[in-house]
Parts: C-alpha cells; sequence; structure tokens
C-alpha cells in the first residue's frame, strides 16, 4: 500500500485501517480555504410522487513539508509524500415515492471543512409513505451510505498536531496506517413506513463516524458495517525504508428485516482510538 515515494491509492470507502497501540489512523487538518453547505427540506404530499438524490464527496490531503517543499497531490494516483495523510468524506441518499396516498418528509444537511466544531457532515432525517390503495405500482425506497478513509505515512517526527501514543511520550514515531469504513441503510415498502435516521462523519479531530436508523412499517429494512484497517511498524522514512504491515483487522456486520416490522432500531459506531484530551482510551470508548 506504501512504496518508497510514499504513494497510496484511496481505496474503495468499504475497506479502512487501524493502530494497534494507543492510537489509530489521525485526524487530517483541512485546508486554509473552506466551505460550509446547509440545506434543510419539508415536503408533505397527499398523493403523487416524490424523489430525492444526494451525495457528497470531499478528499483533501495534508503534507508537513514547507511551503514550496509539498509532493502531496490529488491526482490520479493520490501521491503522498513524507509525514502526509490524504482523508474522504463521502455521503449519499437516494429516496423515491411512486403513487402515494400520503407521504411526509423532511431532512437537515449540514456539511463543513472547519476544525474547531464537529462532525464535519451531520444529517438527520424522516420520512413517512402510505401507499395509494389503487396502485399495483405503488413503492417507497430509501438508501443512505456513509464512508470515512484515512490514510496516513506515519510521522517521523513523533507528534505535529496529534497526540502522543502515550501522555508522557513524545518525539515517538506514529506508524503508517490506513482506516477505511462504511456504513448506512435502507427501506422498502409497498404498504406503509415511517424511518428516522441520524449520520455523522468526523475527519479534521479525532475520526469518528456513525449512522443511526429506527423504522416500523411494512416491508423491509436494512442495516450494515463494515470496517479495513492497516497497520505498519514505523513510517515511511525519507530514507525509502518501508514499514512492514503487523496489523489487518477486518469487521463486517448485516442486520435485515422483512415483513410487519413493529420495531426495527440500530446503532453504527466507529472512532479511531486517539485518546480523547490524553484520556487512557477504555476511558474514552465507554463514553
Amino acid at each position: 500500500m506504501l512504496s518508497k515515494t510514499g504513494i497510496v491509492a484511496v481505496a474503495a470507502i468499504v475497506i479502512f485501517a487501524f493502530v494497534g497501540f494507543a492510537i489509530a489512523s489521525p485526524p487530517v487538518p483541512p485546508p486554509a480555504e473552506g466551505f460550509g453547505i446547509t440545506t434543510s427540506v419539508d415536503v408533505e404530499m397527499s398523493s403523487g410522487d416524490f424523489s430525492e438524490v444526494e451525495s457528497l464527496v470531499w478528499t483533501y490531503t495534508k503534507d508537513y513539508k514547507a511551503d514550496g517543499e509539498r509532493d502531496s497531490t490529488l491526482d490520479g494516483q493520490m501521491n503522498l509524500g513524507i509525514n502526509s495523510r490524504i482523508a474522504e468524506v463521502r455521503y449519499t441518499e437516494e429516496l423515491g415515492a411512486i403513487d402515494s396516498a400520503y407521504f411526509q418528509f423532511n431532512k437537515g444537511f449540514t456539511a463543513k471543512s472547519d476544525a474547531e466544531t464537529s462532525p464535519n457532515v451531520k444529517v438527520s432525517k424522516d420520512y413517512a409513505y402510505v401507499a395509494s390503495g389503487d396502485s399495483l405500482i405503488a413503492i417507497a425506497q430509501n438508501k443512505e451510505r456513509a464512508g470515512l478513509s484515512i490514510v496516513a505515512t506515519g510521522d517521523s517526527e513523533g507528534l505535529n498536531d496529534m497526540p502522543s501514543l502515550c501522555p508522557w511520550v513524545s518525539g515517538t514515531t506514529i506508524p503508517a496506517t490506513n482506516e477505511f469504513i462504511a456504513m448506512g441503510s435502507n427501506t422498502s415498502t409497498t404498504n406503509v413506513m415511517v424511518s428516522h435516521t441520524d449520520t455523522e462523519i468526523t475527519s479534521t479531530e479525532a475520526p469518528v463516524i456513525d449512522h443511526v436508523i429506527n423504522a416500523v412499517g411494512v416491508g423491509s429494512a436494512k442495516a450494515l458495517m463494515k470496517v479495513r484497517l492497516m497497520e505498519g511498524d514505523g513510517a515511511v522514512l525519507p530514507t525509502g525504508t518501508i514499514p512492514n504491515l503487523i496489523s489487518k483487522t477486518a469487521y463486517d456486520e448485516t442486520t435485515k428485516a422483512s415483513g410487519v416490522i413493529d420495531k426495527f432500531n440500530k446503532s453504527m459506531h466507529y472512532h479511531s482510538t486517539i485518546p480523547a484530551y490524553q484520556m487512557p482510551e477504555p476511558w474514552y470508548a465507554i463514553q
């Protein structure tokens, strides 16, 4: 995954990486010129069709070399230099309703590159659907996906802008890591469905991704999560030393229900094990 020049390819959002000591992949500070996107939707219909499609992909790098000496680029190969990181945040949603007798939808969406406040992406979404009794093709379907990828060549200088491996350690090499997480949910009905989802993604602070779904109705509901982590035994060095792969983690989970759904509640969470406020990881993990 890492070459002598620190070339890495940002893999599909369904794979990710883990550091086996006190931290996993570090946060990736945003570019100086940031962005903010906010939308809201509120719809109520007594009959008819509805559709909404949304997609966000934010890919960016952080290179700790001096101005004019940077070698990390967002080209086709995603070149990373020494002491560099790349992050990709993704969110997509598709909602369609045909021949409704009643339809209600509201959603709030915020995406921002601000590193001072998290999360970078926050979405809250509700919809209710009742099919028309006169239709043979009535259907409502919803699909949401959230993804977080971070690739880091490691930090041979020790700290830069992230916590040390231990509160009392300084100047320690932080190893190269790959961290890819994806999660999301689906609902489908030809009868009736009520659903609520919440999604949050953070990459500019301690990396975190969450997705929650609550649904009731007649039809099907699914929630899924995939995690892939990789860790080297050191940082990619200016001498061309390539770290050995010493840890791989894979996690997959899918929950499905179909029929008369009285309750479908699923919460999914992932965070990098970077101690908050330099506190030991076990304390942070149970909060």
